[in-house]
């Protein structure tokens, strides 16, 4: 039987729409999965392997001879933490460099996120 070129084409699913496969559900949604994937997931894990790394090694190999405060290692921890994986490692790096036998030390607070939600109370 001809189609006519008023009616439309029906699906095997009895519907005027094309069937739904995981294949186009991928396809339009694969931008929103890796997004989600990278902040939610990959970042967050991560973040914590470095921090467990720099725990490890202040438990077991550091000797707590450092002439800031607080020490370097906990300085990269926390610079981690505050602003992301490469920045609070490139952050901490440029502390160890900063710590040696001819610097002052003292007190050298980590820096803080500058887009941080922050509560006013």
């Amino acid at each position: 039987m001809p189609h006519s070129q008023g009616t439309s084409e029906k699906f095997s699913n009895g519907r005027n729409l094309p069937p739904v496969t995981m294949k186009s559900l991928w396809a339009e949604n694969a931008a929103f999965l890796r997004k989600y994937l990278k902040k939610k997931v990959f970042k967050p894990r991560i973040k914590g392997l470095c921090i467990r790394m720099i725990c490890f090694y202040q438990k077991y190999l550091s000797h707590g001879t450092c002439l800031y405060r607080p020490t370097c290692s906990e300085y990269t921890k926390r610079c981690i933490n505050n602003l992301g994986v490469i920045p609070g490692i490139l952050c901490g790096m440029w502390r160890i460099l900063r710590c040696n036998p001819l610097s002052k030390g003292g007190e050298d607070p980590a820096p803080e996120a500058y887009f941080k939600k922050r509560w006013l109370i």
